[in-house]
């Protein structure tokens, strides 16, 4: 079965992605297609597997790879058949390029010990003091962009007419 996957440097990287489409070339098997992020390789599963495999082994840390739901040059999602601009889902993965950085430096970092704060239980006195502080006087209730103010009667009701109010 023919796959297209979506290869793609994080910005870190010291490949570029024609020294990615050399190694594909040199490997054979695939096709691809050179991207300002990486390339675009297809080809039947296991070429890809090799393909993958060692162009991930160039940088372990900084090669990316996931499938794409659509061909090289599919027609749905080429730009000159759609009439220009740029194509479905170019700006999220350009969101997800700049976010490989971060998840090189976590994959560089190895193991991290995370520490768990055990918290006793909040005892009955403690929860009744919160509860009669929230209860003395009127509420301060913060909505945003419009400051804060006292609320009187419900929280969250509207001043003003109603519905019936508006000559509808």
């Amino acid at each position: 079965m023919i796959k297209t996957y979506v290869v793609m440097l994080s910005t870190d990287s010291d490949l570029t992605p024609s020294m990615l489409a050399e190694r594909v070339a040199a490997i054979g098997g695939v096709g691809y297609k050179v991207t300002c992020y990486g390339l675009l390789l297809e080809g039947e599963e296991e070429p890809l597997e090799r393909v993958l495999k060692e162009l991930r082994a160039l940088d372990p840390n900084r090669v990316f790879f996931k499938v794409r739901g659509f061909r090289i040059g599919d027609e749905r999602i080429c730009r000159a058949k759609r009439g220009g601009g740029p194509r479905m889902g170019f700006h999220m993965l350009g969101l997800e390029r700049e976010a490989l950085k971060n998840v090189s430096k976590a994959l560089e970092g190895g193991e991290v010990a995370v520490k768990e704060e055990v918290k006793g239980r909040l005892s009955v006195d403690a929860l009744r003091r919160i509860i009669e502080s929230r209860k003395e006087g009127p509420s301060e209730v913060k909505t945003p962009g419009r400051g804060k103010g006292k609320v009187k009667g419900k929280v969250g009701k509207r001043g003003g007419k109603g519905r019936e109010g508006r000559g509808n």
